[in-house]
């Protein structure tokens, strides 16, 4: 993608030359990372049975996920595949935090261009996400995720439970080796590429 920033450049900065350097998302890559991420999430219901000690059940261990703007890879395949029970998306109200909802039912267009559900749709809390399906700008292979500069997904993620596993979900050209943080940003605890679903260490 070209020389990318330097070392004392800032978020906004970094948000820039991304989006002047992203290219569109095509098939091939998204039918890649979907695929990764159904085998991790198979391999995760099934630890999650082996804790309990019994079957998981249809539609526990709700996923929180995305649903793309336009020049985001989207997931809607792996809720095809996987049940959009399983799956949860956030809502932007008026004023206050991003609320969490079922992926299934009425759906309204954000002014991003992206579905979201409508104002009258059954809320979830945070202690409802059992795994969380992360968008961002970019991220760093320590885990930073540069978000879209508003906040929203970072105060999110601060609610999520301790134990709740946080992908990072984009194309390998935009995994770089270090990106600007800041202390309220909530690092991930995986990344997912066309290279499958890997651990970050920190």
């Amino acid at each position: 993608m070209g020389d990318t920033p330097g070392a004392d450049a800032s978020k906004a900065d970094w948000r820039r030359w991304v989006r002047n350097h992203r290219q569109t998302v095509s098939a091939a890559p998204t039918a890649a990372v979907v695929a990764g991420l159904r085998t991790f999430i198979e391999a995760f219901d099934e630890r999650s049975a082996a804790v309990a000690g019994r079957p998981v059940p249809p539609g526990a261990n709700l996923i929180l996920f995305y649903r793309a703007m336009p020049d985001e890879l989207s997931l809607d395949s792996l809720a095809d595949a996987a049940g959009w029970q399983r799956f949860a998306v956030t809502r932007t109200p008026p004023a206050g935090p991003l609320t969490l909802h079922p992926a299934i039912g009425a759906m309204e267009q954000h002014r991003y261009g992206f579905p979201q559900p409508t104002a009258d749709a059954f809320e979830l809390q945070p202690r409802h996400m059992s795994l969380a399906l992360v968008p961002g700008v970019a991220f760093d292979r320590h885990g930073t995720r540069l978000g879209h500069g508003v906040g929203y997904f970072d105060e999110l993620l601060a609610r999520l439970p301790e134990d709740c596993p946080r992908v990072g979900v984009a194309l390998r050209e935009l995994v770089f080796d270090r990106l600007p943080s800041e202390p309220h940003d909530v690092p991930m605890t995986h990344l997912a590429t066309e290279d499958g679903v890997v651990t970050v260490e920190p």
